[in-house]
């Protein structure tokens, strides 16, 4: 069975299957065994991602395809499937890992590499968009609450569930939502952002007096030293400008700003200029290489730079 439906899934990917295919198709795939289609599905995109180059509408409609098939079934038994597809499909970038642990529990996590961005669909259909040097784990298994753990910046758009909380928890810090859409930022040393698009969520925990609430157009920007909460008035275009591929500057030290340049484009950047490190900068870049950011930067402080592969001195 297992040959015929790689078959099949073979010619999908190359040039479709009429009708009739599909059907047979949609069939092997209701009754193949549990492992069977775990291995040949994992295969399949390992064999022919090199050869096939599947553009990214084919890749929407086989996810769309699947997914249907999939959570057909009941999803406490396959949602780790059709989660770790939709890691496959939708992303060529990042490491992701599916792992026992002692427990019931199946447990999912992606890693972003820097220089890197991905997209994921969770079990629930929440879709997240994860920045460079993200990671983000949760359990596929778990039936009463949706629970992410999450390390890096991540854009949010949560399916609604009124009879079950979404949660976002960095360290003891957490942020509860039923349905909407929102950005978090972990970035920064010791400080987490919080920027509210629609919706309304709840922010608890890190040793705060009291849960806050936040309304869209808010951002929450939370000192784990301080031990304090500031809510202010959020640049929506700046706080999530990076889910457009912009590389926006808002008033921040060049140190700051060099940090964010190294996980854009994976680089590491040694600056040997400590006299700029504290100036101001705001701006943006979008679709630009790093050496045309460098050289930018250069004509606005007058520094030195040289680049190999992958290091950039400033000097």
């Amino acid at each position: 069975m297992a040959t015929h439906f790689k078959d099949l899934y073979r010619r999908y990917m190359e040039k479709g299957l009429p009708s009739s295919d599909l059907r047979e198709f949609k069939k092997e795939l209701d009754h193949i065994p549990d492992e069977e289609l775990w291995n040949t599905m994992i295969n399949m995109e390992k064999d022919s991602a090199p050869e096939i180059g599947m553009p990214p509408m084919m890749k929407k409609q086989i996810r769309k395809e699947l997914h249907q098939i999939i959570w057909r079934r009941r999803w406490y038994q396959f949602a780790k499937y059709a989660a770790v597809i939709a890691l496959l499909v939708t992303s060529s970038f990042g490491i992701y890992s599916l792992f026992d642990t002692p427990s019931s529990q199946q447990m999912i996590t992606a890693n972003v590499k820097p220089g890197s961005k991905s997209e994921i669909i969770l079990p629930d259909g929440t879709k997240v968009q994860l920045n460079g040097a993200t990671t983000i784990r949760y359990d596929v298994n778990d039936t009463e609450q949706r629970l992410v753990h999450l390390s890096g910046e991540a854009f949010f758009d949560v399916a609604k569930n009124p009879d079950c909380p979404f949660r976002v928890m960095v360290n003891d810090f957490q942020i509860e939502v039923l349905g909407t859409s929102f950005n978090v930022n972990t970035y920064k040393k010791d400080v987490i952002e919080t920027s509210l698009l629609t919706g309304k969520i709840k922010i608890s925990g890190g040793s705060l007096p009291h849960e806050y609430t936040l309304t869209p157009g808010e951002k929450a920007t939370y000192s784990s030293v301080d031990k304090a909460l500031k809510i202010t008035k959020a640049d929506v275009h700046v706080e999530t400008g990076w889910c457009n591929d912009y590389l926006i500057f808002d008033s921040e030290p060049l140190i700051d700003v060099i940090e964010q340049i190294e996980r854009w484009y994976g680089v590491e950047i040694e600056l040997k200029y400590p006299q700029i490190a504290q100036d101001l900068l705001s701006g943006s870049f979008r679709h630009e290489n790093i050496q045309n950011v460098i050289h930018s930067l250069s004509l606005q402080y007058n520094f030195k730079y040289e680049i190999h592969k992958d290091k950039i001195i400033i000097y």
